[in-house]
Protein backbone atom coordinates (compact mmCIF):
# COMPACT_ATOMS: atom_id res chain seq x y z
CA UNK A 1 0.00 0.00 0.00
CA UNK A 2 2.57 2.01 1.16
CA UNK A 3 4.59 1.69 -2.35
CA UNK A 4 1.32 1.93 -4.25
CA UNK A 5 0.58 5.37 -2.50
CA UNK A 6 4.05 6.62 -3.25
CA UNK A 7 4.13 5.84 -7.05
CA UNK A 8 1.18 7.78 -7.13
CA UNK A 9 2.15 10.75 -5.65
CA UNK A 10 5.04 11.34 -8.40
CA UNK A 11 2.36 10.52 -10.88
CA UNK A 12 0.14 13.40 -9.48
CA UNK A 13 2.81 15.95 -9.36
CA UNK A 14 3.45 15.06 -13.16
CA UNK A 15 -0.17 15.25 -14.32
CA UNK A 16 -0.06 19.06 -12.15
CA UNK A 17 3.28 20.05 -13.80
CA UNK A 18 2.22 19.34 -17.42
CA UNK A 19 -1.31 21.00 -16.73
CA UNK A 20 0.56 23.84 -14.83
CA UNK A 21 2.90 23.71 -18.44
CA UNK A 22 0.29 23.24 -20.89
CA UNK A 23 -1.71 26.35 -19.16
CA UNK A 24 1.52 28.51 -19.35
CA UNK A 25 2.30 27.66 -23.22
CA UNK A 26 -1.61 28.41 -23.95
CA UNK A 27 -0.77 32.37 -22.02
CA UNK A 28 2.31 32.55 -24.10
CA UNK A 29 0.49 31.54 -27.78
CA UNK A 30 -2.55 33.45 -27.07
CA UNK A 31 -0.35 36.70 -25.79
CA UNK A 32 1.43 36.31 -28.96
CA UNK A 33 -2.07 35.30 -31.34
CA UNK A 34 -3.18 38.40 -29.28
CA UNK A 35 -0.70 40.52 -30.20
CA UNK A 36 -0.29 39.66 -34.12
CA UNK A 37 -4.11 40.09 -33.68
CA UNK A 38 -3.52 43.73 -32.05
CA UNK A 39 -0.48 44.65 -34.68
CA UNK A 40 -2.78 43.48 -37.78
CA UNK A 41 -5.49 45.84 -37.16
CA UNK A 42 -3.36 48.39 -36.18
CA UNK A 43 -1.87 48.52 -39.31
CA UNK A 44 -5.08 47.41 -41.28
CA UNK A 45 -6.40 50.83 -39.82
CA UNK A 46 -3.72 52.54 -40.13
CA UNK A 47 -3.35 51.84 -44.35
CA UNK A 48 -7.79 52.63 -44.25
CA UNK A 49 -7.02 55.89 -42.56
CA UNK A 50 -4.47 56.42 -45.26
CA UNK A 51 -6.84 55.36 -48.05
CA UNK A 52 -9.53 57.83 -46.67
CA UNK A 53 -6.59 60.87 -46.66
CA UNK A 54 -5.81 60.20 -50.43
CA UNK A 55 -9.57 59.43 -51.40
CA UNK A 56 -10.13 62.73 -49.95
CA UNK A 57 -7.37 64.47 -52.08
CA UNK A 58 -8.74 62.60 -54.89
CA UNK A 59 -12.33 64.01 -54.54
CA UNK A 60 -10.88 67.33 -54.29
CA UNK A 61 -9.22 66.60 -57.71
CA UNK A 62 -12.37 65.31 -59.54
CA UNK A 63 -14.28 67.91 -58.01
CA UNK A 64 -12.00 70.69 -60.54
CA UNK A 65 -12.15 68.03 -63.18
CA UNK A 66 -15.74 67.99 -63.39
CA UNK A 67 -15.68 71.86 -63.57
CA UNK A 68 -12.88 71.88 -65.87
CA UNK A 69 -14.40 69.85 -68.74
CA UNK A 70 -17.99 71.33 -67.97
CA UNK A 71 -15.96 74.69 -68.92
CA UNK A 72 -14.19 72.87 -71.71
CA UNK A 73 -17.15 71.73 -73.22
CA UNK A 74 -19.67 74.49 -73.44
CA UNK A 75 -16.67 76.40 -75.08
CA UNK A 76 -16.20 73.82 -77.60
CA UNK A 77 -19.93 73.28 -78.28
CA UNK A 78 -19.79 77.40 -79.01
CA UNK A 79 -17.09 77.09 -81.39
CA UNK A 80 -19.07 73.96 -83.01
CA UNK A 81 -21.70 75.90 -83.28
CA UNK A 82 -20.73 79.17 -84.45
CA UNK A 83 -18.40 77.43 -87.16
CA UNK A 84 -21.56 76.06 -88.52
CA UNK A 85 -23.88 78.84 -89.05
CA UNK A 86 -20.58 81.07 -89.85
CA UNK A 87 -20.06 78.52 -92.75
CA UNK A 88 -23.39 78.73 -93.47
CA UNK A 89 -23.89 82.28 -93.97
CA UNK A 90 -20.50 82.29 -95.89
CA UNK A 91 -22.18 79.86 -98.21
CA UNK A 92 -25.55 81.85 -98.85
CA UNK A 93 -25.19 85.36 -97.67
CA UNK A 94 -21.32 86.58 -97.63
CA UNK A 95 -22.80 89.96 -97.60
CA UNK A 96 -24.38 89.92 -94.30
CA UNK A 97 -24.24 93.06 -92.37
CA UNK A 98 -21.08 93.09 -89.83
CA UNK A 99 -23.05 93.38 -86.84
CA UNK A 100 -24.34 89.46 -87.85
CA UNK A 101 -20.88 88.43 -88.32
CA UNK A 102 -18.83 89.36 -85.56
CA UNK A 103 -20.23 87.89 -83.20
CA UNK A 104 -20.26 84.49 -84.80
CA UNK A 105 -16.25 85.23 -85.90
CA UNK A 106 -15.33 86.17 -82.14
CA UNK A 107 -16.79 82.56 -81.00
CA UNK A 108 -15.39 80.97 -83.92
CA UNK A 109 -11.50 82.43 -83.26
CA UNK A 110 -10.78 81.94 -79.65
CA UNK A 111 -9.32 78.66 -77.86
CA UNK A 112 -9.35 77.15 -74.78
CA UNK A 113 -7.41 74.75 -72.84
CA UNK A 114 -6.99 73.41 -69.38
CA UNK A 115 -4.93 70.59 -67.74
CA UNK A 116 -6.81 68.14 -66.04
CA UNK A 117 -6.17 68.31 -62.29
CA UNK A 118 -4.00 65.23 -61.43
CA UNK A 119 -1.52 66.18 -58.45
CA UNK A 120 -3.59 63.34 -56.02
CA UNK A 121 -2.72 60.87 -58.84
CA UNK A 122 0.50 62.05 -59.29
CA UNK A 123 1.37 62.05 -55.44
CA UNK A 124 -0.14 58.09 -55.41
CA UNK A 125 1.78 57.08 -58.43
CA UNK A 126 5.02 58.62 -57.19
CA UNK A 127 5.10 57.11 -53.79
CA UNK A 128 4.05 53.84 -55.14
CA UNK A 129 1.09 54.09 -52.78
CA UNK A 130 -1.72 53.37 -55.72
CA UNK A 131 -2.30 49.71 -53.91
CA UNK A 132 -3.70 51.79 -51.37
CA UNK A 133 -6.70 51.98 -53.17
CA UNK A 134 -8.50 48.64 -52.75
CA UNK A 135 -11.05 49.27 -55.20
CA UNK A 136 -8.87 47.52 -57.88
CA UNK A 137 -11.73 49.45 -60.61
CA UNK A 138 -11.34 52.72 -59.23
CA UNK A 139 -6.99 52.22 -59.72
CA UNK A 140 -8.00 51.58 -63.68
CA UNK A 141 -9.93 53.88 -63.88
CA UNK A 142 -8.10 56.27 -62.28
CA UNK A 143 -5.05 55.75 -64.66
CA UNK A 144 -7.36 55.29 -68.32
CA UNK A 145 -8.32 58.97 -67.34
CA UNK A 146 -4.50 60.20 -66.73
CA UNK A 147 -3.55 58.80 -69.83
CA UNK A 148 -6.36 59.94 -71.93
CA UNK A 149 -6.30 63.83 -70.24
CA UNK A 150 -2.48 64.29 -70.38
CA UNK A 151 -1.45 65.39 -73.54
CA UNK A 152 -3.94 64.35 -75.80
CA UNK A 153 -3.51 64.08 -79.17
CA UNK A 154 -7.25 65.64 -80.08
CA UNK A 155 -6.46 68.85 -78.43
CA UNK A 156 -3.08 69.08 -79.67
CA UNK A 157 -4.47 68.60 -83.47
CA UNK A 158 -6.60 70.65 -83.25
CA UNK A 159 -4.51 73.67 -81.88
CA UNK A 160 -1.96 73.43 -84.98
CA UNK A 161 -5.23 73.73 -87.60
CA UNK A 162 -6.33 76.85 -85.63
CA UNK A 163 -2.80 78.13 -85.48
CA UNK A 164 -2.73 77.54 -89.50
CA UNK A 165 -6.32 79.05 -89.69
CA UNK A 166 -5.58 82.19 -88.19
CA UNK A 167 -2.08 82.67 -89.51
CA UNK A 168 -3.31 82.34 -92.86
CA UNK A 169 -6.11 84.76 -92.52
CA UNK A 170 -5.23 86.90 -89.75
CA UNK A 171 -4.94 90.15 -91.53
CA UNK A 172 -8.42 89.86 -92.85
CA UNK A 173 -10.17 88.54 -89.70
CA UNK A 174 -11.01 92.78 -88.51
CA UNK A 175 -10.16 91.69 -85.16
CA UNK A 176 -10.01 95.34 -83.81
CA UNK A 177 -14.00 95.10 -84.72
CA UNK A 178 -14.45 91.83 -82.70
CA UNK A 179 -12.77 92.70 -79.66
CA UNK A 180 -14.82 96.71 -79.54
CA UNK A 181 -17.87 94.80 -80.46
CA UNK A 182 -18.24 97.95 -82.32
CA UNK A 183 -17.83 97.20 -86.25
CA UNK A 184 -16.78 100.11 -87.54
CA UNK A 185 -19.40 101.94 -90.76
CA UNK A 186 -18.67 100.54 -93.79
CA UNK A 187 -16.82 97.46 -92.15
CA UNK A 188 -18.01 94.20 -94.27
CA UNK A 189 -16.40 90.32 -94.22
CA UNK A 190 -18.22 89.83 -97.89
CA UNK A 191 -14.24 89.07 -99.35
CA UNK A 192 -13.50 87.19 -96.43
CA UNK A 193 -16.76 84.84 -96.15
CA UNK A 194 -16.69 84.18 -100.16
CA UNK A 195 -13.04 83.35 -99.77
CA UNK A 196 -13.41 79.50 -100.77
CA UNK A 197 -10.28 78.88 -99.04
CA UNK A 198 -11.72 80.33 -96.03
CA UNK A 199 -14.66 78.20 -95.99
CA UNK A 200 -12.80 75.35 -96.29
CA UNK A 201 -10.78 76.05 -93.19
CA UNK A 202 -14.13 76.87 -91.32
CA UNK A 203 -15.65 73.91 -92.32
CA UNK A 204 -12.78 71.82 -91.04
CA UNK A 205 -12.42 73.91 -87.74
CA UNK A 206 -16.18 72.74 -87.61
CA UNK A 207 -15.41 69.00 -87.91
CA UNK A 208 -12.50 68.64 -85.67
CA UNK A 209 -13.94 71.19 -82.69
CA UNK A 210 -16.78 68.91 -82.95
CA UNK A 211 -14.65 65.75 -82.48
CA UNK A 212 -12.84 67.66 -79.88
CA UNK A 213 -15.94 68.40 -78.02
CA UNK A 214 -17.07 64.79 -77.96
CA UNK A 215 -13.88 63.53 -76.69
CA UNK A 216 -14.07 66.58 -73.48
CA UNK A 217 -17.71 64.83 -73.31
CA UNK A 218 -16.43 62.01 -72.59
CA UNK A 219 -13.45 62.75 -70.18
CA UNK A 220 -16.41 64.70 -68.55
CA UNK A 221 -18.78 61.98 -68.15
CA UNK A 222 -15.09 59.47 -67.19
CA UNK A 223 -14.47 62.57 -64.47
CA UNK A 224 -18.22 62.56 -62.97
CA UNK A 225 -18.41 58.56 -63.03
CA UNK A 226 -14.67 58.54 -60.92
CA UNK A 227 -16.02 61.17 -58.54
CA UNK A 228 -19.57 59.20 -57.96
CA UNK A 229 -17.55 56.19 -57.05
CA UNK A 230 -14.89 58.22 -54.73
CA UNK A 231 -17.89 59.47 -52.58
CA UNK A 232 -19.31 56.03 -51.97
CA UNK A 233 -15.88 54.65 -50.55
CA UNK A 234 -15.29 57.94 -48.27
CA UNK A 235 -16.06 57.25 -44.97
Amino acid sequence: MIGAVGAATPRRSLSRFLLWATGEIFVVVAGVLIAFGLNAWWIDRSARLEEQMHLRALERDFERNVSIYTTLLEREEEIVTASRELLQLARKQPGAEAAIVSPLMGHVFQSLRMEPALDAYQALVNSAGLTLLRDEELRGDLAGFASRGVDPYFARYSDQLYMAFTTRFVGRLQIAGIADDEPSPGQSYSDLLGDPAFQEHLALRHFVERDVAGEYRQLLHQAEDILARLRTQIE
